[in-house]
């Protein structure tokens, strides 16, 4: 029969197991999101494809932390901190997986074609916004991992920088910049890239109820 430093201990791994598997899901959130605009500025159809096809990752250790936290509550009854802990990684595992939707639909344009209707003031403007937004998911990563909250105020200026550029692209797109179709559906990734850069200041705020602050 397990002793209760026995009990304590395997709580303990089980609490770094679940932080082993969030810490991989940032991680393949930003290779996603990286691949994401590359394959779009770059028109590589073949690779664009890849992408999306890899997406069921995130899914996956989304399911499985979600099981592994349920059965540490059932079995562990956590408190004060550790619980708060568990509930912060229940409601960002979810955005994570969110995230790595987001980045798949840009991939998924991509691998339909878009890249190669934009103009070079445009694959630059993605750019522009991939590198912003992969700026935001490393902080969100970095502060994840570090327990680092106060990184929100750098996440909160980087927003802003996705804000101006999405609303340039807007600009851009209404002023002409593309035919109809391809214009659509340039504004819907340019809607990815702004939420994207939502959802890394959004779960890096939740560190804050995570730390009791």
């Amino acid at each position: 029969m397990a002793t209760a430093p026995d009990l304590r201990r395997r709580f303990h791994r089980d609490l770094e197991a679940v932080d082993v598997q969030v810490c991989r899901m940032y991680e393949l959130l930003q290779t996603s999101l990286a691949e994401a605009t590359v394959v779009l500025t770059s028109g590589d159809v073949v690779r664009a494809r890849e992408v999306v096809r890899r997406d069921g990752a995130i899914d996956e250790l989304d399911h499985e932390l979600e099981a592994s936290i349920i059965r540490i509550l059932h079995l562990q009854s956590p408190v004060a901190g550790d619980l708060r802990y568990l509930v912060t990684v229940l409601r960002v595992a979810p955005e994570l997986e969110r995230s790595a939707d987001l980045a798949e639909h840009i991939a998924a344009r991509a691998a339909a074609g878009l890249g190669a209707s934009l103009t070079p003031e445009l694959v630059d403007h993605v750019r522009r916004m991939g590198d912003v937004a992969e700026r935001m998911w490393a902080v969100a990563a970095e502060a994840w991992c570090e327990r680092a909250p106060a990184a929100v105020a750098t996440l909160e200026a980087l927003d802003d920088q996705m804000d101006q550029l999405h609303d340039q692209l807007h600009d851009q797109l209404q002023g002409g910049a593309l035919p109809l179709g391809p214009s659509v559906e340039m504004a819907l990734v340019g809607r990815f890239y702004e939420r994207l850069g939502d959802h890394a200041l959004h779960v890096t705020e939740r560190l804050g109820y995570a730390a009791g602050a």
